[in-house]
């Protein structure tokens, strides 16, 4: 359903964000995701189970993401990179990404997540409608010498929640254009 323009588009939405955040260029957020972009992410930064890294700390909108950047552990990260990027496409307009992310500290530590963006085609082109951020490697497990990691499932499942969470949305889009009730 996505041509390849399409496809580099979307990376390059996704490459875009993170060079806004690196700079704290805050103000163009607006070219990367929509108005009412939702953002998740973890809500503490010292999680020590898998129900600590859940998700669950919204903020709406562009300023949701600054906010949410500039809060959490985050802030400590002057540069982001996004790797290994695979694209769901749900229909022409609506795409589900998975990315990795490596964030280098300024005293050079680095951390790892997993992000699952929601995108759509907007005017102005692709953008992020939401972002949820999981935590990877941060557990802590004293057979991997203070190191962890976050079980391949987990994250699996957070991106196929995205895409079920994407086609209902296009679905429900669908049925209103239509003059049906949502079910």
């Amino acid at each position: 359903m996505l041509n390849p323009q399409d496809r580099l588009d979307i990376l390059e939405t996704l490459h875009f964000l993170s060079h806004v955040i690196d700079n704290r260029e805050w103000d163009h957020l607006a070219d990367a995701v929509t108005e009412d972009v939702e953002f998740l992410s973890p809500r503490t930064d010292a999680p020590e189970t898998l129900e600590d890294l859940a998700p669950v700390m919204a903020l709406p909108g562009p300023a949701g993401i600054r906010q949410g950047y500039e809060l959490s552990q985050l802030a400590q990260y002057g540069s982001v990179h996004t790797l290994n990027t695979v694209i769901e496409p749900i229909d022409q307009d609506t795409a589900v990404t998975w990315s990795r992310l490596i964030m280098v500290s300024f005293d050079q530590r680095a951390v790892g997540a997993d992000v699952v963006d929601t995108l759509i085609r907007t005017p102005a082109g692709w953008r992020i409608s939401r972002r949820v951020v999981h935590a990877r490697n941060m557990l802590r497990d004293q057979q991997r010498q203070g190191g962890g990691y976050v079980p391949g499932p987990y994250t699996f499942m957070h991106f196929d929640e995205a895409i079920v969470q994407a086609q209902q949305a296009v679905t429900d889009a669908s049925a209103h254009q239509d003059g049906e009730l949502p079910r």
